[in-house]
């Protein structure tokens, strides 16, 4: 199972990361399978929570949200509660606590409660079963309309609260991938003395305040990627704007040796470009992918990406998710909007994602615009930046790929200028086309997360965390890459 969900996919299929594991007690299997309802927790094991509907009435109807508890391993280490989510949104967090606490440093889980809670619509929480039965009779239009409001990241923070409160801590520590950056913000900002600590890793960008906002501006982002896989070569990126040309005008291209490509084919191939790096092995530039797409763009023979692209077509057939994924990201991502665009606007905004990437702005607008088009349900706007800026001061940790290929570099960089008292680690350098770093065998990253975790209060400069490529040792022996940290002046405070 994936350890999180990302945001941003370019196609349906939801990616996974491996990590190394550390050495941890893990509980039986038993225990991610048990439920305890009401209770509050003694044992490891998966319990509920009544909540209300609507925070705003909470003497109204009421809701259950599930979370899984680990109990810290000891008792004179305890520091409080830990709090995950692995974004989406979507995503549940039951489902990948096991394989998280296996990856956790002794002294975080020696250290810390665990808390994976499922956000509403997802896992066994409240919506989620019935997400699942009309996404079966494809008759969500009526749920969506009713129960969007008490859905989204706003409702969702209130959970976490009212479970904080429920377990008798006056504060939590909390850690947060991709939208769950998104969600650990608006919950320090809703509730800025309940928080201890906070790790936003491939963090979302605060400034946005729609959902077309922050595509387009992904846009951007992906052919910074590609450029960068594409090895900086102008003549590769110009050929490839070229080939988005001609099948964005609804023709396919003819290479020189006689293939011929579609418009879904070459979605593929720039999908390809933004692929996850595999972290612990394979180099990018000496991948059968790089071969097969750098002849097409330097020599004009398609044969190899045409074979590629072939065996990729019939690997993934039938083998689509299928999941409440999708309506859960539709309804969180539209109902947490601050300033939602008309039909009109939506419908006529290509130009402004083709004028953010001539190269990826076409297949952000056939996977974006329709988000929240003829989107009619009440919303629950989140706080916007300046609210972010204004209520949050507590020490923050950020964490931003340099070539994050679902939440852009510089969306870290809004996210560590809005919150004026925080740190920000910035991963780079060879094959660091990933997301989400922290406990995900990136050594810099952990030791300053764990640092951080332990003792928030202890100063932390703005870093960068370099790779660097494995020697002929590591690559006999499998081991990671080398991974050397930088410290930087902070950024000037907004």
């Amino acid at each position: 199972m994936a350890r999180f969900k990302h945001l941003f996919v370019l196609l349906t299929i939801l990616s996974s990361f491996s990590s190394v594991a550390a050495t941890t007690i893990v509980d039986e299997q038993s225990s991610f399978e048990s439920t305890f309802n009401e209770e509050k927790p003694s044992n490891n094991g998966i319990y509920s929570l009544k909540v209300p509907k609507n925070h705003k009435k909470p003497d109204g109807e009421k809701v259950d949200i599930y979370y899984f508890f680990h109990k810290a391993t000891s008792e004179s280490d305890r520091i409080g509660l830990l709090f995950f989510n692995f974004g989406g949104p979507g995503g549940d967090a039951i489902g990948d606590a096991k394989k998280t606490i296996q990856d956790l440093p002794l002294s975080i889980t020696k250290s810390f409660d665990l808390i994976f809670l499922d956000p509403r619509g997802t896992g066994k929480s409240a919506f989620a079963n019935e997400i699942r039965k009309c996404k079966e009779k494809q008759t969500c239009h009526a749920f969506i309309k009713d129960m969007a409001p008490y859905m989204g990241t706003n409702a969702v923070a209130d959970d976490m609260d009212a479970l904080r409160e429920h377990l008798g801590e006056d504060k939590i520590s909390y850690l947060g991938y991709s939208y769950g950056t998104r969600l650990g913000s608006i919950y320090a900002e809703r509730y800025p003395d309940r928080v201890r600590a906070a790790v936003l890793d491939s963090s979302m960008s605060p400034i946005f305040e729609n959902e077309e906002g922050l595509a387009i501006d992904m846009a951007k982002n992906h052919e910074k990627i590609a450029e960068y896989r594409l090895n900086h070569k102008f003549e590769r990126l110009e050929k490839l704007r070229n080939i988005v040309g001609i099948v964005q005008n609804k023709s396919n291209y003819q290479a020189n040796d006689g293939y011929s490509f579609d418009k879904k084919s070459i979605h593929t191939l720039l999908s390809f470009l933004v692929k996850k790096d595999n972290q612990d092995s394979i180099d990018w530039f000496k991948s059968k992918r790089y071969a097969a797409i750098t002849k097409l763009l330097d020599k004009d023979e398609g044969k190899d990406f045409h074979d590629i692209y072939s065996k990729y077509i019939q690997e993934e057939q039938g083998l689509q998710e299928q999941s409440a994924f999708d309506i859960v990201y539709r309804i969180v991502s539209c109902t947490d909007e601050i300033a939602p665009l008309t039909n009109e606007e939506i419908s006529n905004n290509e130009d402004k994602y083709l004028l953010s990437s001539m190269i990826y702005g076409g297949l952000a607008f056939i996977w974006h615009s329709k988000t929240c088009l003829n989107w009619e349900a009440e919303r629950s706007p989140i706080a916007s930046a300046d609210d972010i800026n204004r209520n949050i001061s507590s020490n923050i940790l950020i964490i931003g790929g340099r070539y994050d290929p679902n939440t852009a570099y510089n969306w870290a960089e809004d996210m560590h200028k809005t919150i004026k008292s925080s740190t920000l680690i910035t991963v780079d350098g060879y094959n660091s086309v990933l997301h989400g770093f922290s406990f995900n065998g990136t050594k810099c990253v952990d030791n300053i997360t764990t640092e951080y975790l332990l003792n928030p209060q202890k100063k932390i400069s703005n870093t960068t965390c370099k790779r660097s490529p494995k020697n002929i040792y590591e690559s006999l022996m499998s081991l990671p890459q080398k991974w050397e940290r930088v410290e930087h002046k902070r950024l000037s405070n907004p």
